[in-house]
């Protein structure tokens, strides 16, 4: 029992960060599905979206593989303390499956993922016919399970798009990498995603991995987000005060003499600054988060 909820809150917690990190660009994530019309709900996070294809936007915040997929349903079995399995790539088959077939799909419509934050034995690999097509994503042709991508979370690049996922990779450094390579614009648009990345770095950092047998909840890891936000409030330098935090957030609802009177002459001085890279950076285009290939 206690594995078992371990497995539902490392979903769950993945789930969280997906959510925050994607609901600015309109795509819709559960952490339970019912595959079929009467089973229970099953463990699995669905990413949807509504309209035809993925947007720029989207694709910015969608990992490597997923990104590239012309399927608006993406179903995908998380493996956190697991190692990945045959019976594992069948049961994500088998969800995709279930799954058309109540929704009405096409195959062309859903995609099932298995993301393995451990890297999968080379010898497995070739046994189940899989090829990397590009770094950290894997394919295979065999029959039954040929539908199922396998993203290996220690493989991925650290792009800001592959960022979410892969704070959760097995290996430290590449946990580092991924905190590294988080965009600031796109979490700073969010107080709970801001929150949440604190609160999961600040995680990793005491225990060294995520350990659930304390039943550490996505909400305990937001009270301790945002707990850490106020501290950086309270005790920080100016800088590290506005960082993390975008603009429009700062100054929102907020008149220029109000916003004037809440900050030191040091603070005002920070602000500025900020002010003048974001311009800067609207003059030259913007940008999506995203890397180049």
């Amino acid at each position: 029992m206690a594995d078992d909820t371990a497995r539902v809150q490392y979903h769950r917690l993945l789930g969280l960060g997906l959510r925050l990190n994607l609901a600015a660009v309109e795509v819709n994530v559960s952490t339970e599905s019912s595959i079929l019309s009467e089973s229970p709900r099953v463990d699995i996070l669905l990413l949807r979206r509504e309209c035809w294809a993925w947007t720029e936007a989207q694709r910015a915040r969608l990992p490597d593989g997923i990104r590239d997929s012309l399927a608006g349903h993406i179903l995908i079995e998380f493996k956190y303390t697991e190692s990945v399995t045959e019976d594992g790539i069948l049961q994500a088959a088998a969800y995709d499956l279930f799954y058309r077939q109540v929704q009405k799909l096409s195959k062309e419509q859903t995609l099932p993922v298995v993301l393995s934050a451990k890297t999968p034995q080379e010898s497995r690999l070739v046994n189940w016919g899989y090829e990397e097509s590009q770094p950290g994503v894997f394919l295979t042709e065999l029959p039954f399970v040929g539908r199922v991508m396998l993203l290996a979370l220690n493989r991925l690049p650290a792009h800001s798009n592959n960022a979410i996922v892969k704070l959760f990779a097995s290996r430290k450094q590449e946990r580092e990498a991924g905190f590294a390579s988080l965009d600031r614009d796109v979490f700073a648009d969010s107080i709970e995603l801001h929150a949440y990345v604190l609160g999961l770095s600040q995680t990793f950092s005491v225990k060294g991995g995520l350990n659930m047998a304390e039943v550490l909840t996505p909400e305990k890891v937001m009270e301790y987000g945002m707990r850490i936000r106020e501290l950086i409030f309270e005790t920080g330098t100016p800088e590290e005060r506005l960082a993390g935090l975008g603009v429009r957030e700062r100054l929102l609802g907020l008149s220029p003499k109000e916003i004037l009177a809440g900050l030191d002459s040091e603070e005002r001085r920070a602000l500025l600054r900020l002010l003048r890279e974001e311009e800067d950076g609207d003059a030259d285009g913007g940008s999506d988060g995203s890397e180049s290939r």
